[in-house]
């Protein structure tokens, strides 16, 4: 091949080449013999690197085959979910040292995070009418913004870290994790507090920050979803050039800010309380519901809450949010890391209803746990399970006791 044995200008082009892709299971019969062969023909190594993966296997642990017939056609994922499907998913579980176990239904992974990334991005386009994009000189950046490029900076950093020493799924669960919970869940949903009640100037300077982090988002995803990344770039205002050929972000020291990282993540902790006490209750999204905060002596980060009230306010669905000592008749407290939310129910909800249905699921709960406790003290059980099974018994019990736990406070509270 290359024109072997002869001299030729293809041979010296790609012999040597800089790494070859293999399973574990040939590693002996196929890798070494290259070696082997290469070293004894030309006196270099065929490859300068060897990248070893797992095995693809079907969901009961089978090796693919054509006797068995439990082989996945990439041209038909490529039909049914696309190509940046099929590669985001291989990617992202490709675990090193760990055989990936795979169905047709996997690759709905892939399919999903792609549309995630496709609708932000005609969120964020459709915005843009009416409204004039600020240069880098004249843009203020929020505390939002500051915190959006901090994880932006930290994704960049472990993607690079990860690539380099190729753990792609760690880098692929790093882009992912990045872009569908921060940028989307929380600094898109934030910037609604600006784009669509904010001033005009603020409007602007708001549709530009998001311009700016979904570019360089794009950047950040690239290699993973690289034909929806490149049409979506096609899209921007003032694009120039390919995303094929633009420079991968990098971590840079003045985009690090662990402080406001700490601000915003207690400001998260306030918004998750109040969003899952939402779905514990019934309440419905449409329903604005009255909080109060109470810091105790060591939260540090009181002053940022209190500037951030508005947002909290949009992003818990609250009707107000006060600054109190102690909770109101009628209400439920939520403990954080250093403060507690009161939420006020009493006029939002039948109580005696409410009380009803969380009592029903206490003893559910209570019932649950003695099932639990009655397995776990089985000897039979203990001397015959597989320990990672047993653990996994006492995690539900520790799970289901402070859910019970929870419950009856709630219960306590409202009474």
């Amino acid at each position: 091949t290359l024109g072997w044995p002869e001299d030729t200008e293809d041979l010296r082009y790609f012999y040597p080449t800089s790494a070859l892709v293999t399973g574990y299971d040939i590693i002996f019969f196929w890798v070494a013999r290259m070696i082997m062969a290469g070293m004894e023909f030309t006196g270099q190594s065929p490859f300068k690197e060897v990248y070893i993966h797992g095995l693809i296997r079907d969901k009961q642990g089978r090796k693919m085959s054509k006797s068995l017939g439990n082989g996945i056609d990439p041209l038909d994922i490529v039909e049914e979910y696309g190509a940046d499907a099929l590669k985001f998913t291989l990617a992202y579980n490709c675990a090193a040292g760990q055989d990936i176990l795979l169905d047709k239904e996997s690759f709905k992974l892939g399919s999903k995070f792609a549309n995630k990334v496709w609708n932000a991005s005609r969120y964020i386009l459709m915005n843009l009418e009416g409204r004039t994009l600020l240069e880098e000189h004249a843009l203020a950046y929020s505390d939002t913004d500051r915190w959006i490029f901090h994880r932006l900076n930290e994704a960049a950093k472990t993607a690079s870290q990860a690539f380099e020493s190729w753990r792609f799924n760690d880098a692929a669960q790093a882009v992912y994790s990045y872009f569908w919970n921060d940028f989307c869940d929380w600094y898109i949903e934030a910037s609604k507090l600006s784009t669509k009640s904010g001033s005009e100037s603020e409007k602007d300077r708001s549709t530009t920050m998001l311009l700016r982090v979904l570019e360089e988002s794009l950047r950040l995803l690239h290699p993973f979803l690289p034909f929806v990344t490149e049409e979506i770039y096609g899209m921007l205002p003032n694009a120039t050039g390919r995303l094929i050929v633009a420079s991968y972000p990098v971590w840079t020291k003045d985009r690090e800010s662990p402080e406001i990282e700490s601000q915003f993540k207690a400001l998260q902790e306030i918004v998750t309380l109040v969003r899952t006490l939402r779905s514990e209750f019934q309440i419905a999204p449409e329903i604005s519901i009255p909080l109060s905060l109470e810091f105790d002596d060591s939260f540090s980060h009181g002053r940022f809450i209190q500037n951030h009230i508005e947002l909290i306010s949009l992003l818990a669905g609250a009707s107000s949010v006060l600054i109190a000592k102690g909770p109101e008749k009628g209400s439920v407290s939520l403990v954080g890391s250093g403060f507690t939310v009161h939420v006020q129910v009493r006029g939002l909800l039948d109580i005696a209803k409410l009380i009803d249905r969380l009592s029903r699921e206490a003893e559910r709960e209570r019932a649950y746990i003695e099932k639990l406790k009655t397995k776990l003290g089985n000897q039979t059980f203990l001397s015959s399970a597989p320990t990672h099974i047993i653990e996994k018994e006492k995690e539900k019990l520790t799970l289901s006791m402070a859910k019970a736990a929870k419950l009856e406070l709630y219960i306590e509270e409202l009474s």
